[in-house]
């Protein structure tokens, strides 16, 4: 069978997010004050925890509801407790799982405006879209994440880290 285009984003969004959960869960688990992560940062300039999981899970949202011709969840705030963020995390998952192969399939190529900065919007594919933007993006904020726990002592290594992308028993 041949490899698609929701191949290489749908799974693959779902990995990511069942990897943050993962992790998520145990800090949540193991940390002496779970709820003081959410305020956490790698470094002063960059922002907590609490952002890089609103904007890991809303870039997610995005790419499922662009691919599934819908209009997007809007979480709005960062979420103010590990359950909230799970919640999140979950309503994501179950939108990636909705998703029909065929409408995202379909989505590939067509093009849409697509805002890239503050007032700055191109044309962009739907391929272009998930591989150029979101997917980038959500990488970045899962290993940012990841390494926000690291730094506050959550005992997590590389095969947490790939707990997503194993396939389920």
């Amino acid at each position: 069978m041949a490899h698609t285009f929701y191949d290489g984003t749908i799974p693959i969004s779902q990995s990511i997010l069942r990897t943050l959960r993962h992790i998520l869960q145990k800090a949540e688990s193991t940390h002496p004050n779970p709820p003081s992560l959410l305020s956490a940062r790698l470094h002063e300039t960059m922002y907590p925890l609490a952002d890089q999981l609103r904007i890991a899970t809303q870039y997610t949202e995005n790419l499922a509801a662009r691919l599934t011709d819908r209009e997007p969840t809007q979480f709005g705030s960062n979420p103010v407790s590990l359950a909230e963020a799970f919640s999140r995390i979950d309503t994501v998952l179950a939108s990636l799982a909705e998703a029909d192969k065929d409408a995202v399939n379909a989505n590939a190529d067509k093009l849409s405006p697509t805002q890239v900065g503050p007032g700055v919007t191109v044309t962009k594919s739907g391929a272009s879209y998930a591989h150029t933007i979101v997917l980038p993006n959500v990488y970045f904020h899962l290993n940012i994440a990841y390494g926000i726990l690291r730094k506050e002592g959550v005992e997590i290594g590389k095969r947490d880290y790939y707990e997503g992308f194993f396939p389920s028993a």
